[in-house]
């Protein structure tokens, strides 16, 4: 990374209970987990991926989930258009099928779309990251949903892998927001709760390496890192002025015009006085 992640003093104590939530359901989350792995192992099977060039010339991708696989559209007219719970059987059809744009205005859905077309015209490489985060980063997969035994949901927009420098790779998780709002970073934090747990680990890192197709050099250190991507505001001020955000720690906040389709991303920096 160019930049170091900040740091932070007290996590609030909202935050800090969902350690003890994960902890609480691990045998249940690890369950999820292997479902996630195994459909992912499905979709870079055989009998998907000899999909794989028509799902390209179309801008359709496969998402595996924890229940089932889903073939996503990552068109600008049909962005996170949803064909899910398919077989490789059923996706000869959804390729012959015309699609819809949404009935509503979904910024978010058109942001996360345009930056999974990124990666997947650069061999799943987020280019458009390394420019402003530095070092290398990788699309993993998208809307990605875990349910506790209590049955909290933890989420995550995107999940990608971080390389730095030294060629060391890390978990990353990213919400997209088409408003400002701090209930963003708790939603981060939750679901970095469950990448960072040990007995949880390996099974994100095998996903991770199952869905790129890569063998990385994992960090010692189970840190994870969150990545907030939102609204830019035009008083860099108030942003840079946010003292909330010191209350999260490895998160790198980064401001898009939702007005213009072929997005710049910025880092929003926190002020030294914030």
């Amino acid at each position: 990374m160019t930049q170091a992640f900040h740091t932070v003093m007290d996590l609030p104590q909202n935050d800090i209970n969902f350690e003890s939530e994960v902890s609480q359901s691990l045998p249940v989350l690890l369950e999820q987990l292997q479902k996630l792995v195994k459909n992912a192992e499905r979709v870079r099977s055989e009998s998907f991926q000899v999909f794989k060039d028509r799902l390209s010339r179309k801008l359709l991708w496969l998402r595996p989930s924890v229940n089932r696989i889903s073939a996503i559209s990552c068109c600008e007219n049909t962005p996170q258009l949803d064909f899910s719970g398919i077989t490789s059987g059923e996706l000869e059809k959804i390729l012959e099928a015309q699609l819809s744009p949404p009935g509503r205005k979904t910024p978010e859905k058109r942001l996360q779309s345009w930056l999974i077309r990124q990666a997947l015209k650069s061999g799943g490489r987020l280019k458009v990251l390394d420019d402003v985060l530095g070092g290398e980063w990788w699309f993993v997969s998208d809307e990605i949903a875990l349910r506790t035994a209590s049955k909290k949901k933890l989420v995550a927009d995107l999940l990608l892998v971080r390389v730095d420098a030294q060629g060391r790779a890390s978990l990353v998780n990213a919400e997209l927001k088409s408003e400002r709002s701090m209930e963003t970073f708790r939603q981060v934090i939750g679901f970095r709760a469950a990448l960072e747990h040990p007995g949880l680990q390996d099974g994100w890192r095998k996903f991770a390496e199952v869905m790129t197709r890569k063998s990385f050099r994992w960090h010692l250190s189970q840190e994870t890192y969150g990545v907030v991507i939102w609204p830019s505001v035009k008083d860099s001020t108030n942003a840079r002025a946010n003292a909330k955000r010191k209350n999260y720690e490895r998160v790198k906040v980064i401001g898009f015009d939702p007005e213009i389709n072929e997005y710049t991303l910025q880092v929003e920096k926190l002020s030294e006085t914030a």
